[in-house]
C-alpha cells in the first residue's frame, strides 16, 4: 500500500519485519496539499518482550501522526484477531479509544476475496463514511486493493478530509525576504490568496493549530495580520 500510495518500490514481502525502520516519502493530495507519509514497523501477536522494546521507539512513530491509517490484510483468516492485536499494541504506546484523532481503516486486499466477501467488505466501510472523522474506538473504513489500485482515490479523499477538517483561515504577514516563510506554507497548507504589501507579502492560507504554531515557531519574524490590514485589502 505504501508503494502504491507514494510510487515507490520499498521492500513489500510477508515476512517477519519485512519493515523494520519507519520510511517517509513525501505525497501530494488531490487538492495539492503535500504531507509525509511514513510506513512503520508491522504488528505482530504475542511479540516477545524484548522485541517489543527495540521496536518501541519505531512504533511511537504512530504517536506523532495527524492521522493513521491502519491498513488491514481483510483476505487473511485471522484479519479480526489481527486488528485486535494492533488496538492493543497502541493501546500500550499511549493510544486509548477516547483519543479523538483520526483513525481510518483501509481493508485492503479485497482483489482477494470472492465476490459475496468483497461486497461484505464494501458494505461494511460505505456504513462508516457518514461524513465524520474517524476515530481509534469509531474508524472509518474503506475498501482497498493495493495491487490493483481499487478504493485508492477514496482512501486519500479520506485522508484529506481528515487532515483539513480542523484547519482554520488564517492572515500572515510575512516580512522580507520571505521566500523560506512562503515555500514553507506552500507545502503545509492550503493557499487562499497572497498580496504583495510594500516589501513584504500577506498570505492567506488554511491550516490546522498544530501546523501554525510549527510555523510561527520557525518564522518567529512572520505575524498574523491586523484587522487593519485585512479591511484593507477588502477595501
Amino acid at each position: 500500500m505504501f508503494n502504491r500510495l507514494t510510487k515507490a518500490s520499498v521492500m513489500a514481502q510477508d515476512l517477519l519485519f519485512a519493515t523494520l525502520d519507519p520510511t517517509m516519502r513525501a505525497i501530494d493530495l488531490p487538492s495539492g496539499v503535500r504531507l509525509i507519509l511514513s510506513d512503520t514497523v508491522g504488528f505482530i501477536s504475542d511479540l516477545p518482550t524484548q522485541l517489543v522494546a527495540a521496536f518501541r521507539a519505531t512504533l511511537e512513530e504512530v504517536l506523532e501522526a495527524d492521522v493513521i491509517i491502519h491498513v488491514r490484510d481483510i483476505a487473511h483468516e485471522d484479519t479480526d484477531a489481527q486488528r485486535v492485536d494492533v488496538i492493543k499494541v497502541l493501546g500500550e504506546l499511549g493510544l486509548k479509544d477516547d483519543d479523538t484523532r483520526p483513525v481510518i481503516e483501509a481493508l485492503n486486499k479485497v482483489d482477494l476475496l470472492d465476490e459475496d466477501d468483497c461486497l461484505d467488505a464494501q458494505a461494511l466501510a460505505r456504513l462508516t463514511q457518514t461524513g465524520r472523522i474517524g476515530t481509534l474506538a469509531e474508524p472509518v473504513r474503506v475498501a482497498i486493493s493495493a495491487q490493483t489500485g481499487e478504493g485508492v482515490d477514496r482512501l486519500l479523499d479520506l485522508v484529506e478530509e481528515a487532515l483539513t477538517a480542523e484547519h482554520e483561515r488564517v492572515t500572515i504577514r510575512l516580512p522580507s525576504p520571505f521566500g523560506a516563510a512562503r515555500a514553507w506554507l506552500h507545502g503545509r497548507a492550503e493557499m487562499i490568496d497572497e498580496t504583495q504589501s510594500g516589501d513584504d507579502l500577506i498570505m492567506t492560507v488554511r491550516l490546522s493549530k498544530k501546523t501554525e504554531g510549527q510555523f510561527f515557531k520557525q518564522f518567529p519574524e512572520a505575524s498574523a495580520a491586523t484587522a487593519e490590514e485585512l479591511s484593507e485589502r477588502r477595501a
